[in-house]
């Protein structure tokens, strides 16, 4: 599968395989306020498949605290990417359909159907952008952990059609990176707390988008009709 839109074939085929092959059994919500969920989904697979991209193409191993700690927390989080990939789209099916959605016919319906899920990711991801515009600091991990943890246990939002995220212990993952800040704190930046912070911000953002369908469109048909 290709890694990066970018690389796809400029063609419909490729494109479609693109598309089919971003995630085999994804699970698609038919009510708007899942589809937040959703997003959240996209932007924590999309992180962690790019922060284990990257620790696998620098040859890095991240350590928190104990040895236990650090097979602890990063065995859930990459089992936890594992599964998204099965069920959740990442953003480049997204930033695919947005490059080619008006050039071919077929994909012009998708791509508006896949509006809502798009605004809402887009929204997340402004505010992580302007967030860490000027910080050089920032632990991608533990955001993931964070905005679900504050989305999943102190919201209460529904996630019955992702009931494996009932199965992961928020307060413990946390509790292990507070315990151990000595591991990406310099100077008293402040990075863990920073992290809490940007991610209470991040699904207020969520829970205040609204998606407006453009309902100035009129068919042709309708029109004439009028």
């Amino acid at each position: 599968m290709l890694k990066d839109y970018s690389e796809v074939e400029d063609n419909a085929i490729a494109i479609d395989c693109f598309l089919k092959g971003n995630c085999k059994n994804r699970i698609k919500p038919t009510i708007l306020r899942d589809v937040k969920t959703e997003a959240l989904l996209v932007f924590a697979r999309t992180a962690l498949e790019r922060y284990f991209n990257q620790i696998q193409e620098n040859g890095c191993h991240p350590v928190i605290g104990t040895q236990e700690d650090t097979t602890y927390v990063y065995d859930t989080l990459m089992e936890l990417r594992d599964t998204l990939q099965e069920c959740v789209v990442n953003v480049d099916y997204l930033l695919t359909l947005a490059k080619y959605g008006d050039k071919y016919p077929h994909l012009k319906k998708l791509a508006k159907y896949e509006e809502p899920l798009r605004d809402y990711y887009n929204a997340m991801a402004q505010k992580v952008v302007s967030h860490f515009s000027d910080k050089p600091s920032f632990i991608p991990e533990f955001l993931v952990i964070c905005v679900l943890s504050h989305w999943v246990v102190e919201e209460e939002k529904s996630v019955d059609l992702y009931p494996f995220l009932k199965e992961i212990d928020f307060a413990l993952l946390i509790d292990k990176f507070e315990a151990n800040r000595e591991y990406f704190e310099q100077n008293n930046d402040g990075i863990i707390a920073d992290m809490h912070n940007v991610s209470v911000s991040i699904i207020e953002k969520l829970k205040a988008k609204k998606y407006k369908a453009n309902t100035h469109r009129v068919s042709k048909t309708r029109k004439k009709k009028g």
